[in-house]
């Protein structure tokens, strides 16, 4: 027997070539990037394409009230002086509590003096004992919620998210004195 001999017709050749130049293309075009970083890298006749005509321009705003002609008028007599307002704040002090060592949790009020306000405030832990892990678990101005009353203190709780152990909170607040 004869062995056979494969012969190609031109359209398996077309197409072998075409598929060697289609799997080959596409190597070199991602071997080639390229980073545009300014608009002198691009042909102006294309960024004239891209920008577009500009559109038509809107409409004015209001120019005050109907009829205004942007006059001003003539300035008005002086009032009445009014009354003395109530004296300024003249410093600030911190202040501070210690609460009592927890082995759950341990809780301190900061309280500003009568007629002093509360300016603000913080929260910190002053020890702990064993495996104590300290948490803020409350950090808030006193009275809390009350919108119309001026806050007078501090309050801080401090839980103990260790295995065991105690922690002690410490809170503190800063007063302002009339």
């Amino acid at each position: 027997m004869k062995p056979r001999v494969w012969k190609l017709s031109p359209a398996t050749a077309i197409a072998t070539a075409a598929l060697f130049f289609a799997l080959g293309g596409g190597a070199v075009a991602a071997s080639h990037s390229y980073l545009i970083t300014s608009t002198n890298q691009i042909k102006p006749s294309v960024i004239k394409h891209l920008k577009g005509a500009r559109g038509p321009r809107g409409h004015q705003g209001l120019q005050g009230v109907k009829g205004d002609t942007g006059a001003t008028g003539a300035t008005g007599a002086t009032g009445a002086t009014g009354a003395t307002g109530a004296k300024g704040l003249t410093s600030v002090i911190k202040r501070y509590a210690v609460g009592s060592p927890g082995a759950g949790f341990s809780s301190a009020e900061a309280t500003c003096n009568p007629g002093e306000v509360a300016t603000g405030g913080g929260a910190d832990y002053t020890s702990v004992s064993g495996a104590a892990i300290p948490d803020v678990r409350w950090n808030a101005p006193t009275p809390y919620g009350e919108s119309n009353t001026p806050a007078t203190g501090w309050e801080v709780v401090i839980d103990n998210r260790g295995p065991s152990g105690t922690v002690t909170a410490l809170a503190w607040v800063m007063c302002a004195q009339p």
